[in-house]
């Protein structure tokens, strides 16, 4: 990703990764979700083998704009729909305030609840 400064002093390129890495943090401070989870058993191991942090985020570049996809695990009995609402409003909140370039989707995939077990 790259944006061209206003001043003809040259380019700004941002890795995806580094958009991931803003949006993870965004992600894993919202209410309600307990973790990221990758879009299949295949992506999970590879993620687990590696310790990749930024599994569960897809980072895409279209025309100028990002769009990012976000597989997550939530709690069991919080309500979704609030809680992906609230993912969707941090995760572009963050990346735009620390880039400067509109995010055009933010896309929320359940991948599953877990249970809280009471201490």
């Amino acid at each position: 990703m790259s944006k061209k400064p206003e001043a003809n002093l040259g380019t700004i390129h941002v890795s995806p990764k580094a958009v991931a890495t803003i949006a993870s943090h965004a992600l894993l401070t919202s209410y309600g979700v307990v973790g990221m989870a990758s879009k299949n058993a295949f992506n999970e191991l590879a993620a687990t083998l590696t310790n990749d942090p930024h599994h569960g985020i897809d980072v895409r570049l279209e025309q100028g704009k990002i769009t990012i996809d976000v597989y997550v695990i939530m709690q069991h009995g919080t309500r979704i729909t609030s809680v992906a609402e609230s993912v969707i409003n941090a995760v572009r909140f963050n990346v735009e305030k620390a880039l400067g370039i509109p995010v055009q989707q933010v896309n929320i995939y359940v991948q599953g609840l877990r249970l809280m077990s009471a201490k």
